[in-house]
């Protein structure tokens, strides 16, 4: 790759095991495993993408690990962060009741930098807690948008990283 236009940082936001990892490596590799070990702090990876009307991208993608233990952590990671995926997984109702909280934190480190919502593990309809409805009033609440994904079998993943990424650049060209 020649020397890239743009370089963005993005944070993936959200409790433990909502599936932060598994979108990455889907978007990354077009890879799924069941087995991915909780993140520990953070895990970074990149993607070099070629978008149509935006040349050569980097893709830093910051994977913040879920856990309690490392929110101390998180206002050093957000650092520099252009935007955020919010995941949670449809089927923990409790992931998607700790999104306040990963907004606040994203807010108070970012300000105004963009926040899209996913809604995880769409494959798994029969077990889904919340509903697209309730994320879609959710999202609204924020003024943020809602993608609803599944990594396992790639369902709106490639979208939602490139709206994002698209969204961020958007952003980047109006300054």
């Amino acid at each position: 790759m020649t020397e890239p236009n743009y370089i963005v940082k993005i944070c993936l936001l959200g409790e433990a095991n909502v599936g932060k990892t598994s979108l990455v490596y889907r978007f990354i590799e077009n890879k799924f495993k069941d087995n991915y070990k909780s993140t520990l702090g953070v895990n970074l990876l990149k993607k070099d993408l070629n978008l149509e009307g935006y040349g050569e991208i980097v893709a830093q993608l910051w994977d913040l690990g879920g856990q309690e233990s490392f929110k101390s952590l998180r206002k050093l990671y957000l650092e520099g962060a252009n935007g955020a995926l919010l995941i949670f997984d449809v089927t923990q109702s409790k992931s998607f009741e700790k999104l306040r909280d990963w907004i606040q934190d994203f807010k108070l480190a970012r300000e105004d930098e963009p926040i899209l919502l996913i809604g995880n593990k769409n494959d798994l309809k029969g077990k889904a807690q919340i509903s697209d409805k309730e994320a879609i009033e959710f999202a609204k609440e924020f003024n943020i948008e809602f993608i609803s994904t599944s990594a396992k079998i790639g369902t709106n993943v490639e979208e939602a990283f490139n709206k994002m990424i698209k969204t961020i650049l958007d952003k980047i060209m109006k300054a």
